[in-house]
Parts: C-alpha cells; sequence; structure tokens
C-alpha cells in the first residue's frame, strides 16, 4: 500500500491534505480523486454554487501523479425565476 494526498481546490478555496490515504495502486489514488471531485461538485450544483473543482493527488515524495478536473455550469435559456416548467417533475 502506498500513501496519497489529494489536495481539493474549489474555486477560491484550496483544502491541502496533510495526513493523505493508503491506496493499493495508482489507479485507485487517481480513482478516488475523481470520486471526489465528482461529489463536491454535484454538491455545488445542488446548491447553485457552480464552479470548477481541481483535485491533486501527489505521492510520498511530494510528486504530482495527476489533476482531476470538473466543471460545472447551467446554461439558462429561460429566466429561472418563471418557476418550474409544467412538464418537469
Amino acid at each position: 500500500m502506498a500513501c496519497y494526498y489529494v489536495n481539493i481546490h474549489d474555486g477560491a478555496r484550496s483544502v491541502p491534505d496533510d495526513e493523505g490515504g493508503e491506496f493499493n495502486s495508482l489507479d485507485a489514488a487517481v480513482q478516488a480523486a475523481a470520486r471526489l471531485a465528482a461529489e463536491i461538485g454535484a454538491g455545488g450544483l445542488v446548491k447553485s454554487d457552480i464552479s470548477d473543482v481541481v483535485i491533486g493527488a501527489r505521492d510520498e515524495r511530494g510528486q504530482r501523479v495527476c489533476i482531476v478536473k470538473a466543471s460545472m455550469e447551467i446554461d439558462w435559456h429561460v429566466s429561472h425565476s418563471q418557476g418550474p416548467h409544467p412538464w418537469s417533475a
């Protein structure tokens, strides 16, 4: 098992990972970073706090092993103050 550190950059906020986590492989660490980016992005979408999420993973030596970027945007084509469309659930 190897230790990887997953740092979060969400808009103006930056959260460094000083403890790290144990993963069976580099692929497992990258998959965890991707899931984390998706979870943070989905949470922002629900709260209408849309921004880019960047997750950087580094190994025990401090070497960057990957960057995962998630970007979500709502492009309104009508005024969202009109309320829900009658077809929407």
